[in-house]
Order: C-alpha cells, then structure tokens, then sequence
C-alpha cells in the first residue's frame, strides 16, 4: 500500500509541475502575436481555469469507473499525446488566430482554448483520480487529499519558477513541449510499474 502511495505522489508532483510550466509557456507563446499584456495573461490564466475546473470534475467521475492505477496512466499518456500538436503546429496556428483580425483579447483568448484546454484539462483530472487511488475510508480522505494537493502544488511552484527564470531561456517554447509530453510519457510508465509491483507484491505475500 506504501509503494503505491508513493507512486501516486510522484505522478501528481510531476503533473502539476508540467501543468504550471505549460501556464507560463502559453503566455510567452502567445506574446508574439497577441503581445504580453494583460489580456494575454488574463487569457491564458481563464483557459486553464476553466479547463482545470472540467478536469476535476470528470476526474471524479473517471475515478469511480476505472479505480485503478492503469486508468490515471491512461488519462496522463492522453496528456501527452495532446501536447504533441501543440508543439508540432502553434506558430502556424498563432499567425492563423492573428490573421483573423479579431481584438487581442478576443484572438488570444481563442487560440489559448485552441492549444491548452484539452491538455490543462486532462491533467486537471489527475489530482482528484490520485485522491480516490490513495483515500480507502472516509476517516483518512482529508488527509490523502490535503497531502496529495500540497505535492501538487510545490510541483507546480518548481515548474513555474524553474520554466519562468531557466527553461524558456535555455530551450525555447517547442523543445518545452516536446520534453513536457516525454515527461508525461515517463510519469505514467512510472506510475503502472509501481502500481503493478505493488500488485505482485501482495500477491506474494497473501499466497501461501
């Protein structure tokens, strides 16, 4: 039970690091086309949001349906994938958005929705599918959820900082992505094998 728990910390520190590095990349994405003003910021800060908003709440539903590890590495691989076009395609998709002649706000609004609501979405789903993971009875779910948000949390504070003062600087906006899917990528695989070695290992100790 320890081993998974543990599991489940690391997969939601990594998630909210990467989801708060993707906050701070969206405004620096944007800042070329769309300028870095307030409604830029006010754009991006509004989709991610929103998005974390729908993620919490399917998070919870998903949670009942598929109780189990592989299901919440299914939902982060998702997360990966959706980053991919992001960083394959947004400069051709930012001058595309720009090109529409639509008022900063109104532009940069849109294509924020367009590159981060489905990703910020899904890893808005991860917090509350880790809480049902770990909390097995109504006496410890305060304490699973109150430890596992402060973890994702000082995730994102790291990812912030670290994205805003170095990762920007030293490798730009596409490779931030790339890395981020690939970091995805090795969260969930982290995250079935502790949950699978943990299986075996109660096997193991239940069998005769």
């Amino acid at each position: 039970m320890m081993l998974r728990t543990i599991g489940v910390a690391v997969t939601v520190f990594g998630c909210g690091w990467i989801l708060m590095g993707l906050e701070i990349v969206g405004g620096r994405m944007l800042a070329p086309y769309f300028g870095s003003g307030v409604w830029v910021w006010g754009s991006v800060i509004s989709v991610f949001l929103a998005a974390l908003s729908a993620g919490y709440f399917l998070g919870g539903l998903m949670s009942q349906r598929f109780p189990h590890g592989p299901g919440l590495a299914f939902v982060i691989l998702a997360a990966a994938v959706s980053l991919v076009p992001v960083a394959l395609w947004h400069e051709v998709a930012s001058e595309w958005f720009a090109d529409l002649d639509l008022h900063e706000r109104w532009g940069s609004l849109l294509a924020a929705t367009a590159f981060f609501f489905l990703p910020s979405m899904l890893l808005g789903m991860v917090s509350p599918y880790a809480i049902s993971l770990v909390a097995h009875n109504l006496a410890t779910v305060g304490a699973s959820a109150g430890a596992l948000y402060a973890i994702s949390t000082l995730g994102s504070f790291l990812g912030c900082l670290l994205t805003a003062f170095y990762f920007i600087l030293w490798m730009g906006i596409r490779h931030i992505l790339f890395l981020s899917a690939a970091a995805l990528v090795l969260v969930a695989v982290w995250l079935l094998t502790v949950w699978y070695s943990a299986e075996a290992l109660r096997r193991k100790e239940e069998s005769p």
